[in-house]
């Protein structure tokens, strides 16, 4: 009777196992996922985890990234239009149309003066806004309170790229253009006489500097944000990897989980059978004996 009572329990630890070992199985066919918890297999449970994290990291990185680069392309979108400002500026100096020699019409003098406003233009594209980094980037730090560099992190390791300041503004560490005075549209201050050709030319020279130096400091703007689009391409990269490889280990093959379900079935109907085979054979068994 011992024998049959151990039997017993035997069948009946079978039939639980194969019970729990179905229903995972099933699980699995229903939900795709080869584990849903650490106690599916702890194991590969930790390392998708893992995976995941470093993909939810890398996204967060390159949500700063993204907004470091719009930054970025709104400060060299300004550039490009303060270029064009100071090709107007050009025209105005160089007298475009041409006056005489000696006019001092009231239109030629307008023209002159309207070089101010084109200046306040240049000047107006450079002052941040609070907690505009495009505009930072170009501004003059002794009338705008602004670093001269902001480190950003780059990847998930922590590894910071520094972004420069660069400075076009109309002052003397930017562009370097000096607004034109009431004096200045008189010849050596005096009244009546009008800008000399040599003073304009002179000005106009300053502007095509002014152009010279904004061109290398949009090209540094460019080869930071080069290393921005570097940084984000990587971590797209390894963000794409880390979600794959943990999209591999949380996916069950189907055709494998429904063929280990036929065979759980199988087990467990064997087990319930061998079961109850004992439960009969039991009952004989006492029959005999009574």
């Amino acid at each position: 009777m011992e024998a049959i009572k151990s039997a017993i329990d035997r069948a009946l630890i079978a039939a639980e196992q194969a019970k729990s070992s179905m229903d995972a199985a099933t699980r699995r066919i229903s939900t795709g996922k080869k584990i849903s918890s650490s106690a599916d297999d702890p194991a590969r449970w930790a390392s998708t985890r893992q995976a995941r994290s470093i993909d939810g990291h890398l996204q967060a990185v390159n949500a700063g990234l993204e907004t470091v680069a719009i930054s970025i392309r709104g400060a060299d979108q300004a550039m490009a239009a303060i270029e064009e400002h100071l090709d107007q500026m050009i025209e105005v100096v160089k007298l475009f149309p041409p006056y005489p020699e000696g006019d001092s019409s009231e239109e030629r003098i307008k023209m002159l003066r309207s070089f101010n406003g084109i200046r306040r233009l240049i000047d107006q594209l450079t002052v941040p806004p609070k907690d505009d980094l495009g505009q930072a980037i170009m501004a003059d730090p002794a009338s705008n309170d602004v670093p001269a560099s902001w480190p950003v992190i780059v990847n998930e390791q922590g590894d910071v790229k520094t972004i420069r300041r660069q400075e076009v503004h109309t002052g003397p560490t930017g562009l370097d253009i000096p607004e034109l005075t009431e004096a200045d549209l008189t010849e050596d201050g005096q009244a009546g006489g009008p800008l000399s050709r040599q003073k304009l030319d002179g000005i106009a020279a300053n502007l095509e500097n002014a152009k010279a130096v904004l061109r290398q400091r949009r090209d540094a703007l460019g080869s930071d944000a080069a290393a921005i689009a570097r940084a984000k391409s990587m971590n797209a990269e390894a963000a794409a990897f880390h979600k794959a490889y943990a999209e591999s280990r949380e996916a069950a093959d189907i055709n494998e989980a429904a063929a280990q379900a036929t065979s759980i079935q199988l087990k467990q109907s064997l087990a319930l059978e061998s079961l109850g085979s004992i439960t009969s054979m039991r009952s004989e068994l006492a029959a005999l004996l009574a």
